[in-house]
């Protein structure tokens, strides 16, 4: 199975018409959110999102995405993933939470809360949709200080999914490894991965 990776499109149009076309030769497409700019009105949110679900409409592939720490809507899209899922054999799991930041977006908790909720997930052969990269993976900012969650590279260690896809830190986006999990933060990037 070909999967394309993407997130942090923040309703930039010319990188939805990439979506669609990168998406053209391949099985699935995962989105880790960000699909909104920040801040925007209700209105905006609902114009970026309503232009992602129309390209989403126009791929033929299974498309599956979880909202980012821009997204301030709800949504009962059939593309969102609220839940676990199995496509092509493979279990595909949402994780929302985000680390606090210094900018008070929106599903902001704490290490220890993020800790909790993913111990509650067996991530054993599954794909972990996620926006929060982990520490030390997919996390350097441009000031050099890595900002990822320490509790999601722990629950990496111990769970060993096959991968932790993510976004959120925009300079660092690109493919890393945490032991055999395959961490792929894919900001304004359109990563394809053979599984």
């Amino acid at each position: 199975m070909k999967i394309l990776v993407s997130s942090d499109i923040h309703g930039n149009v010319d990188l939805l018409a990439q979506l669609k076309q990168k998406a053209k030769d391949v099985d699935l497409v995962l989105y880790c959110g960000d699909i909104a700019k920040s801040p925007a009105s209700a209105e905006k949110q609902k114009l970026d999102l309503d232009n992602l679900l129309a390209v989403l409409d126009e791929i033929e592939c299974p498309c599956r995405f979880i909202r980012g720490n821009c997204d301030n809507f709800e949504t009962q899209s059939e593309y969102y993933l609220n839940k676990e899922e199995t496509i092509g054999g493979i279990r595909i799991i949402p994780f929302e939470d985000i680390l606090t930041t210094p900018f008070g977006t929106f599903r902001e908790v704490s290490e220890e809360k993020i800790a909790e909720n993913l111990n509650k997930i067996n991530g054993n052969n599954a794909i972990i949709l996620a926006h929060q990269p982990p520490k030390g993976a997919g996390d350097k900012i441009a000031l050099g200080m890595h900002v990822g969650s320490k509790s999601v590279t722990q629950w990496i260690e111990k769970e060993k999914p096959l991968y932790w896809l993510c976004g959120h830190i925009h300079e660092a986006n690109g493919e890393y490894k945490i032991g055999e999990t395959k961490v792929i933060n894919a900001s304004g990037q359109f990563i394809i991965h053979n599984l």
